[in-house]
C-alpha cells in the first residue's frame, strides 16, 4: 500500500514538472503575432523654399565693381535654406558689353554672384528672353546648363525649335519637386521657338492647363513648382477676378506654387488650404515684384506712394514643407505619402542706394525698422517708413477648399 501511495504521488509531481517545462516553451505563433503588431516609425523628410523676384541688369547695378554687395544683406536667408527661385530678366551673353534697358545684357559674372549668393533655380523666360537674338537665347541656356554641375537649375530655354516645355526635377532633402518656366509675354516674336512661351488667349490657357495635368502625371512629383511670367499690366497692385480663376486651374490641374512675375510691383499672395486636410497648401504669388532693379531710379520724397516708387520693392516669401512618409507592412500596398506646410514667412525688400543712383552700390536691403533707423538722413527715414506702411497694405489671404 504505501508503494502504491508512492507511485501516486510521483506520477502526479512528474506530470507538474512536465506542464512547468512546456510552459517555458516559446510559443512561435505568439512571437510572430507580436512582430506583426510592431509598428514601423514614419520618415520625416523637410524642405525650405525661398521665391524672390525679378533680377534686372539696368545700369546703376550692373556698372558695380562688387556684384556680391547686392545681396549681403539677405545672405541669412538664400544661403541657409534649401532651394532659393529668382526670375533672371536678362540675357547672358559673355563676350558682349553690360547693355540696359529695352534691349538688356549681363556678363557671366553677373550670373554667378547670385549663384554665389545662394540662388539655385532660375526661370530664363520672360519678355526679355530674346533681347539679344537667338545667339542670346543658346548662350543663356548654355551658360546656366553649365552650372547644373554646381547645383543649379535652370528652366526656359530649348534645346531645339519648337521643342516641348523644359522641366527640371530637383532632389532634395527627400523631396521631388518639379519646376517648370513659361511666359505669356515678350516684346519680339524673334525666335519664340526657342524659349517656353504661352498666351492669354482661352483656347491657349485651355490647352495649357491640360499640359500641366500631363507634366504632373508624367513626372510624380512631391511638390509642383510653376514660374509665370505673366501677361499683365506693370505698376499695377490690384489682380483682376479673371487672372485669379486661371490660377486657381493651374492649382487644381496639380500646381503646387504659383510663382508670378513681370508686373515689377508687389501684389497679394494667396495661401490655399485643404478642408479634408488642413495641414496641406498650395500657394500663389501674383507678383512679388523687383527683388534688384533700376527702375526707381531716384526717390520720390514728395509722393512716396506713387505708382512707380513700388518697383523699388519687393517681397521674399518661404515656404516650409514636411513629407511624412509611412511604410506600408503589406507588400501588396503604397507607402502612404503625405505632404503638410508652415504658415509662409514674408519678408520686404527694397532696393537702396545710399547716394545718387549710378554713384553709389545699389542694395537689397531687408525694409524694416532696423533698416530705417539706421539711415543718416531724415528725409529717407521718412520716406521708407511710408514705403513700409504702403507695402504691408499689400497682404496674403488663406482660401479654405
Amino acid at each position: 500500500m504505501k508503494k502504491l501511495i508512492q507511485s501516486f504521488f510521483a506520477l502526479i509531481n512528474s506530470t507538474i514538472l512536465i506542464f512547468i517545462l512546456f510552459s517555458c516553451v516559446s510559443n512561435p505563433k505568439t512571437e510572430n503575432t507580436k512582430i506583426e503588431e510592431k509598428t514601423v516609425e514614419p520618415k520625416i523628410s523637410t524642405i525650405t523654399l525661398t521665391f524672390t523676384g525679378d533680377i534686372m541688369a539696368h545700369t546703376n547695378v550692373t556698372r558695380m565693381k562688387d556684384f556680391s554687395l547686392i545681396y549681403k544683406d539677405i545672405l541669412d536667408i538664400t544661403q541657409n535654406d534649401d532651394v532659393t527661385f529668382a526670375n533672371f530678366e536678362t540675357p547672358v551673353v559673355d563676350d558682349q558689353e553690360y547693355e540696359n534697358w529695352p534691349n538688356f545684357n549681363a556678363k557671366n559674372a553677373y550670373a554667378l554672384a547670385a549663384m554665389d549668393a545662394g540662388f539655385d533655380a532660375f526661370t530664363l523666360s520672360n519678355n526679355h528672353t530674346n533681347d539679344q537674338g537667338l545667339k542670346g537665347i543658346w548662350a543663356t541656356r548654355d551658360f546656366f546648363a553649365s552650372q547644373k554641375e554646381n547645383g543649379i537649375y535652370s528652366v526656359g530655354l530649348k534645346y531645339e525649335e519648337n521643342g516641348d516645355y523644359t522641366y527640371q526635377i530637383i532632389e532634395k532633402n527627400g523631396f521631388t519637386i518639379l519646376f517648370m518656366g513659361v511666359t505669356e509675354i515678350y516684346n519680339s516674336s524673334r525666335y519664340i521657338e526657342w524659349f517656353d512661351t504661352t498666351d492669354r488667349s482661352e483656347a491657349t490657357r485651355a490647352k495649357f492647363i491640360e499640359r500641366v495635368k500631363k507634366m504632373r502625371e508624367e513626372h510624380p512629383c512631391d511638390l509642383f513648382v510653376l514660374a509665370f511670367h505673366c501677361n499683365e499690366p506693370e505698376y499695377v497692385i490690384p489682380v483682376t477676378d479673371k487672372r485669379k480663376a486661371y490660377y486657381h486651374q493651374l492649382v487644381d490641374a496639380g500646381v503646387d506654387v504659383v510663382w508670378a512675375n513681370h508686373p515689377h510691383v508687389m501684389q497679394e499672395w494667396e495661401v490655399i488650404k485643404s478642408k479634408e486636410n488642413p495641414n496641406e497648401q498650395k500657394v500663389i504669388m501674383y507678383s512679388v515684384g523687383n527683388l534688384i532693379s533700376g527702375q526707381r531710379s531716384k526717390r520720390n520724397y514728395e509722393n512716396p506712394a506713387a505708382s512707380r516708387e513700388y518697383t523699388g520693392e519687393s517681397i521674399l516669401m518661404q515656404l516650409k514643407f514636411k513629407k511624412t512618409v509611412t511604410k506600408s507592412k503589406d507588400e501588396a500596398k503604397t507607402d502612404d505619402i503625405t505632404i503638410s506646410a508652415e504658415k509662409p514667412k514674408v519678408v520686404i525688400l527694397t532696393n537702396h542706394t545710399e547716394g545718387p543712383v549710378g554713384k553709389y552700390d545699389s542694395l537689397i536691403k531687408k525694409l524694416d525698422e532696423n533698416f530705417i533707423e539706421s539711415l543718416p538722413s531724415e528725409l529717407d527715414k521718412t520716406y521708407y517708413k511710408k514705403r513700409l506702411e504702403l507695402c504691408n497694405e499689400i497682404t496674403g489671404k488663406t482660401i479654405w477648399k
